[in-house]
């Protein structure tokens, strides 16, 4: 896992799991940006290790450009987005079979989605003649976390 901080977002990259040390990675107090748009695999322990981790910073996290590898885990561990989260965005990738042309659709709060609120949301159309972009997850499951969210 490698985190960079630019223009008072941290960046995080790589891959969250067991082997993380988060202890010696200090950050300024209240709310807190985290880009994870560029966060490979996060695994249970990773998951483990990250709330343990906020929980001790006693921070706000904000989380930005979620890949679904992240969402999958706000989905299975509702202690990873606490009482204190905002999820600014996240990512909803999908394909067309007609073609095979992959894509990945960046969800933001206010505008494709709300907090709190059931997700009611079409995908844009395949750009090509004859095709027809569809989403690469199951909907219902996928966006399940949002509903938990706070507005």
């Amino acid at each position: 896992m490698d985190v960079q901080l630019k223009d008072g977002i941290y960046h995080i990259s790589g891959d969250i799991t067991e082997t993380c040390d988060l202890s010696g990675f200090g950050l300024p107090s209240g709310n807190v940006h985290f880009d994870l748009g560029n966060i490979r695999t996060i695994n249970s322990c990773g998951v483990r290790e990250w709330i343990t981790w906020i929980q001790k910073l006693k921070i706000n996290p904000i989380y930005s450009n979620c890949p679904q590898s992240v969402v999958m885990q706000f989905n299975m561990v509702k202690e990873f987005l606490s009482n204190n989260s905002r999820v600014e965005s996240f990512q909803i990738p999908a394909y067309c079979e007609n073609c095979g042309e992959q894509k990945v659709y960046l969800m933001r709060s206010g505008k494709e989605f709300h907090p709190g609120k059931k997700l009611e949301y079409d995908l844009k159309k395949c750009e090509k003649e004859g095709c027809s972009i569809e989403s690469d997850v199951d909907f219902e499951s996928y966006f399940y976390f949002i509903e938990s969210l706070k507005s």
